[in-house]
């Protein structure tokens, strides 16, 4: 079915474009939501006019955007994560927790989706992440994951094993020093006279 565009539809096509595009993809999704129209003959004279607010409104919003971007470039976000003995995190952060914490900060709604991560991190650090607006505006920011209650976690921790280690005390003679067990073996002076 040729359809034109009478909004944007990332990874279709942009407002004003004649298209053809599958009957389903058109009948179920892009005439309801009133996204596109048929290619009628009355529709096609009004392409101009659509192309030129289309452009109008891709133009307000690059502009909004670029506006965001700059006041995010170099935003410093830090997320808490759990994680164990070794250093390494409990699970992962996704786009979808930095989307999270972007969107405390600023107040805005952001997708997780627009977060560009390559892969999810998995330890501990600063991470560059960039985070796409719209088109072609990208702000870049820096993600911290640091253990949960700050860097006082990770001495806690290492504390903690610590006084368990010291408080262990030997419940068995295998385990216990060399010299009490040598002095159990030993009969003492008193026991010696008493026989």
């Amino acid at each position: 079915m040729k359809v034109i565009f009478l909004e944007d539809v990332p990874g279709t096509a942009d407002a004003g474009e004649v298209k053809d595009v599958k009957n389903g993809f058109a009948r179920n999704y892009l005439l309801p939501r009133q996204l596109a129209a048929r290619a009628t003959i009355n529709e096609l004279q009004r392409m101009n006019s659509i192309q030129k607010t289309a452009q109008q409104n891709r133009l307000k919003v690059t502009q909004d955007m670029t506006k965001v971007a700059q006041a995010m470039e170099g935003m410093q976000v830090a997320i808490e994560a759990k994680i164990g003995p070794t250093g390494r995190l409990f699970g992962s952060v996704t786009s979808r927790h930095i989307a999270e914490a972007i969107n405390l900060e600023t107040g805005r709604d952001l997708n997780h989706r627009n977060v560009l991560i390559g892969d999810s991190l998995h330890e501990l650090g600063d991470y560059p992440v960039s985070i796409r607006l719209y088109r072609d505006v990208v702000a870049h920011v820096n993600v911290s994951v640091i253990p949960e209650g700050g860097a006082e976690a990770v001495i806690d921790e290492g504390a903690t094993e610590a006084s368990v280690e010291e408080d262990a005390a030997p419940e068995t003679p295998e385990e216990a020093p060399e010299e009490e067990v040598a002095s159990e073996l030993e009969p003492s002076d008193e026991e010696s006279k008493e026989e």
